[in-house]
């Protein structure tokens, strides 16, 4: 199954949840852990950014670099009162920039580290660290505590530090990611609004002892195990469907044991339906198909297996088991209808595209498109043995399928 948008979010919470729950334990910890939890964050940021250098990531590598400097900052510049004017301006500062840095990173495109893009990425850490320098060196922070109090006050409320102009920095920030994080499902926006939430925690209860380490050092593992994650999908996954892919299958396949059942989908025509409308037709089709076959109940884990085939393995189950579920994906492939607008009617602009998204609406010129498919399927058995000779059976049926006259399911025992 594909990973939902929000679903992303879910380690992140694991580790917020962590993190809350090693912070009431904080003070039975013994000083040697103390002064390796300190310099912990240091060590994730850095794991970070030598893989989003590797994966080419510049968002992520420039939110784990904003990061780094902060809780640098936080280490080395505020562990005394926020009382003392020059500690009230750095959290201040901190506070107000991070977020609005994370906010940037979202928005703004991340092709690569070793481009113009990567280049305005670096650009904007170096500017705002610039600004925070001017502020500190050459504005007093006997000046800048009036303002602050004034504008920017603290503690608005008992056990909450962060300023009310903070605060809706984050919740904008945040709100803005996790429609950016709805409308693309990528795992940098997820990764993103994950340090945006740890980060808030930090400054929220900033009074919390060693509450900047456990949360930065949090952020960090969030952000790797995100790069991680992202260098697996791009390894295993699909670009074109999101579906896993050609060697994530034969990764399967090696670990199956007893009791399987594996299934060939292959799409009808596609090549007369590529040769008639185009390939950009052809590609939403191969999407709209594997949005169908990723739904499979049962158990099911889909595949693309490669041009306008698929793959779908089921465990624990037998060719009759498996059956309704086949059924299923075929009868909601061949119901549905795809809506092909006359390129007159194309809109000029992408936010009017975005708006006109999700009507249904036809035009009169516009016409409907629907494809079939056709299934084969072969389940295990020790005459067969491998699993390969039981995926070779399974193709065997396909074809049988399309003998039959496609749009339908075949088997293939032996």
């Amino acid at each position: 199954m594909l990973l939902s948008p929000l679903t992303r979010l879910g380690i992140p919470l694991v580790l917020l949840i962590a993190a809350v729950a090693l912070l009431d334990r904080v003070s039975a910890i013994e000083p040697v852990y103390g002064r390796l939890l300190l310099w912990l964050p240091y060590l994730t940021f850095g794991i970070a950014i030598a893989l989003s250098i590797f994966f080419n990531r510049a968002r992520l590598f420039t939110a784990a670099l904003a990061v780094l400097v902060s809780y640098g900052l936080i280490h080395t510049q505020l562990q005394t009162s926020l009382a003392e004017p020059g500690t009230l301006c750095i959290y201040t500062i901190l506070s107000i920039v991070l977020p609005l840095t994370l906010l940037l990173l979202c928005v703004l495109p991340g092709p690569g580290l070793r481009n113009r893009f990567g280049v305005l990425m670096a650009s904007i850490i170096l500017a705002e660290l610039l600004i925070a320098v001017f502020v500190l060196e050459y504005v007093p922070a006997t000046t800048a505590t009036p303002l602050i109090n004034m504008w920017f006050p603290i503690k608005p409320y008992a056990g909450y530090i962060l300023s009310v102009f903070a605060s809706i920095c984050y919740v904008l920030s945040a709100l803005v990611g996790l429609v950016m994080l709805c409308r693309q499902d990528s795992e940098t926006v997820a990764a993103l609004l994950a340090v945006m939430l740890f980060s808030f925690v930090t400054f929220a209860r900033f009074d919390q002892p060693r509450i900047s380490s456990i949360m930065f050092a949090a952020a960090g593992i969030s952000l790797i195990i995100s790069l991680v994650r992202r260098s697996y999908d791009m390894a295993y996954r699909d670009d074109l469907t999101g579906l896993l892919g050609r060697r994530a299958l034969n990764e399967r396949l090696k670990g199956l044991g007893r009791g399987y059942v594996i299934a060939m989908l292959d799409i009808d025509h596609f090549k007369k339906l590529n040769d008639t409308y185009g390939h950009d037709v052809g590609d939403e089709v191969l999407k709209m198909v594997a949005r169908q076959i990723a739904a499979v109940r049962g158990g099911g884990t889909a595949y693309r297996y490669g041009g306008e085939e698929f793959c779908v393995v089921f465990t624990g189950k037998d060719l009759l088991q498996c059956k309704p579920f086949l059924e299923e994906i075929r009868k909601g492939v061949s119901s549905y209808q795809m809506t092909l607008r006359n390129s007159r009617h194309r809109p000029e602009s992408e936010e009017t595209g975005m708006q006109r998204r999700g009507r249904r609406t036809r035009s009169r010129d516009s016409e409907t498109v629907s494809v079939t498919i056709s299934i084969g399927v072969s389940g295990y058995n020790e005459q067969l043995g491998k699993p390969q000779n039981v995926l070779k059976e399974a193709d065997a049926a396909l074809y049988k399928a399309k003998t039959n006259g496609r749009n339908c399911l075949a088997y293939k025992k032996s």
